[in-house]
């Protein structure tokens, strides 16, 4: 199969022939349909969150499944699923225990850990994908299993930018808080007086249960919400990197295949 792959820290990404994907217990194969390129594939690209090379990434993954292992049940060929950030957690610490598996130490990341969907094919654990509904286009629900999914838990800043969360912190009011999604490399500064005096609070926010990705897919299925995308084929996947890497992505760019 064809897949965008990251030879090496801050390499270009290629388009290669790679292996197809086997199946192991538990997972369903993917014919990957669309996949959006999130700023955190700039960060991976770059080293700044650490992981293997080569490595294939993409964790806005939807498409059509095309097998699965003799013992999934949930799951079936013909299913129009997508696959979170959350691949799979060692479902025994206290964190998977009460629920809130995104905390879990021994997480393991779509794109991260375990191939991400910029490629053809995509293999994901079963209890990882989330079906979409059939009113939702893979355009459009591609941005949901991150950005849109992010986004809905929490009041909040979705920069990439330390400044600007810097900038938007001299703007609230007193006992305002910013709850920040956004992820940058540079450290975040702020003045001690103003935490103090102005009673404010950051917060840091991710995604949450599942339930918050059933509502937000629900949203663009009834056209509540409608994703503003740039589509880009699978082999101009490096154009589209650069597009993102260079702040000039309007809004979400997204790989099809």
């Amino acid at each position: 199969m064809k897949a965008a792959v990251v030879p090496a820290v801050g390499s270009s990404w290629q388009i290669k022939d790679v292996p197809q994907p086997q199946l192991g217990p538990g997972q369903v194969l993917v014919k990957m349909q669309a996949s959006g390129i999130c700023y955190t594939d700039v960060h991976q690209t770059l080293g700044h969150i650490p992981g293997p090379f080569p490595r294939i990434l993409g964790h806005e993954p939807v498409g059509e499944i095309v097998a699965v292992a003799p013992d999934v049940t949930t799951r079936k060929v013909g299913d129009r699923v997508g696959s979170a950030w959350i691949q799979a957690t060692c479902g025994r610490c206290e964190w998977c225990q009460r629920g809130r598996k995104m905390f879990c130490p021994y997480m393991k990341g779509t794109g991260g850990d375990a191939q991400g969907g910029h490629a053809e094919y995509m293999p994901t654990n079963a209890d990882a994908s989330y079906l979409i509904p059939d009113k939702v286009s893979y355009e459009q629900a591609a941005p949901i299993f991150c950005a849109g999914y992010t986004v809905y838990s929490g009041i909040l800043s979705t920069s990439n930018s330390t400044k600007s969360m810097v900038d938007s912190i001299q703007g609230l009011r007193p006992d305002g808080r910013l709850v920040t999604m956004g992820a940058d490399a540079e450290p975040l500064a702020i003045s001690l007086m103003d935490l103090i005096a102005k009673r404010i609070q950051i917060i840091g926010s991710q995604q949450n249960g599942p339930e918050y990705l059933y509502e937000a897919l629900d949203y663009v299925a009834l056209g509540k919400v409608k994703s503003i995308v740039e589509t880009y084929p699978l082999a101009e996947a490096a154009k589209a990197y650069q597009r993102v890497a260079e702040g000039k992505a309007r809004f979400r760019a997204v790989l099809t295949m």
